[in-house]
C-alpha cells in the first residue's frame, strides 16, 4: 500500500526554506528580491527535475491537475507565519511550471496545501514538496 502511494506522489526534498528577502514582509530593494527569487526558484527547478528524473520520468510532465503538498520544516524556537512562508514559495511553485511537471500554477490546475512544522531532527530546517497527479 505503501508503495503504491508513493508512486502515485512525487517528493522533492528542497533544503532549507525560502529566502527571507521573498517575504512580503521583507523591506529590501526590487533587485536585492528579484536575485532571491532567481536563485530559489532555480534550487527548487533542479531538486524537481532530479526528483522527476529519478521516478517516471514520463509520468510526472505537464500534468493539468495535480495536488501539490508543501511541508515547510521549521527550526525550534523560531517564529515563523505561514502566510509569509507561502508566499515566499512562489517562485518555487513556478520552477515547478518551469521544469515541465505542471502545466500552469494557477486554481484551476493545481490544488495547493501548505502546512508548517518542526523539524525531524530539530536542527536542520528545510522544504518538502509532494506532487500528486
Amino acid at each position: 500500500m505503501i508503495a503504491e502511494e508513493q508512486q502515485r506522489k512525487l517528493r522533492i526534498e528542497i533544503p532549507g526554506l525560502p529566502p527571507r528577502d521573498l517575504s512580503p514582509n521583507a523591506r529590501v530593494h526590487w533587485a536585492v528580491k528579484a536575485k532571491a527569487a532567481r536563485e530559489y526558484g532555480s534550487q527548487v527547478f533542479y531538486a524537481a527535475v532530479d526528483a522527476r528524473n529519478r521516478s517516471e520520468p514520463a509520468k510526472w510532465k505537464n500534468l493539468d491537475h495535480a495536488k501539490v503538498q508543501v511541508w515547510f520544516y521549521v527550526p525550534p524556537r523560531r517564529r515563523r507565519d505561514l502566510d509569509n512562508l507561502i508566499a515566499s514559495f512562489k517562485p518555487g511553485l513556478d520552477a515547478l511550471v518551469r521544469c515541465g511537471i505542471l502545466v500552469d500554477d494557477s486554481i484551476g490546475h493545481v490544488q495547493p496545501s501548505y502546512t508548517a512544522t518542526q523539524p525531524f531532527d530539530g536542527k536542520t530546517p528545510s522544504t518538502t514538496v509532494e506532487v500528486e497527479a
